[in-house]
């Protein structure tokens, strides 16, 4: 029959196993105790972008919270806020001044689809002509999710890597007696990034 000291040795030693592992996984992105932490909250697309703004909003007990956003100045947290600039941000975080144990998580916003910077029809021979497609995912100098493909309708196939471009065998100043008989450009393609917006239906013009 086991005394009352080795069962509570048995007991710490359990509780030892079981919780620990439990407070290192809240400790490397909470603080406080009892533990406070972010809630982001916003619309996932794929690859862990977000493509809407995310709110932040700290849930928990603390006597009071420190963030910054991207490196810049410390900001005393009061009410929930929101992230609406595109690109890949680092949200830092402090509990009660304790700047002795900073915490941190990445949020990826990409809200705007990719879009066409550039066209260009070359002739190579007769009826014979390749276009190019110059599809980016930046936007006002800000690099967004990239470009993950491009579905050509000509083709009927996707593209997954610049250049995008195919070979049409056409004329293309009888393009009119074409389109007169197969309505809807066949110079249509549509462009994904890598968060999942979609560009939809474009043209060449």
């Amino acid at each position: 029959m086991l005394g009352k000291s080795m069962v509570v040795i048995l007991i710490t030693l359990f509780i030892g196993v079981t919780v620990s592992p439990l407070i290192e996984n809240v400790q490397s992105c909470d603080c406080g105790d009892p533990p406070c932490c972010p809630e982001l909250s916003g619309t996932m697309g794929e690859n862990n972008w977000y493509v809407s703004f995310v709110t932040v909003t700290f849930n928990g007990t603390f006597n009071y919270i420190h963030y910054r956003i991207d490196g810049n100045d410390w900001i005393n947290y009061t009410v929930p806020f929101q992230l609406d600039r595109q690109g890949i941000h680092l949200l830092e975080w402090t509990c009660d001044a304790n700047m002795s144990n900073i915490y941190s998580v990445e949020i990826k916003i990409d809200t705007i689809p990719p879009f066409v910077s550039d066209t260009e029809i070359k002739w190579v021979w007769f009826f014979k002509w390749q276009f190019t497609i110059d599809v980016t995912d930046d936007h006002d100098n800000i690099t967004g999710s990239g470009v993950n493909r491009v579905w050509l309708f000509y083709t009927n196939s996707f593209d997954t890597e610049p250049p995008y471009q195919f070979i049409c065998r056409r004329c293309l100043w009888l393009q009119w007696l074409y389109d007169l008989f197969n309505p809807g450009c066949y110079l249509n393609f549509n462009a994904w990034d890598n968060a999942g917006n979609h560009l939809i239906n474009i043209s060449y013009s």
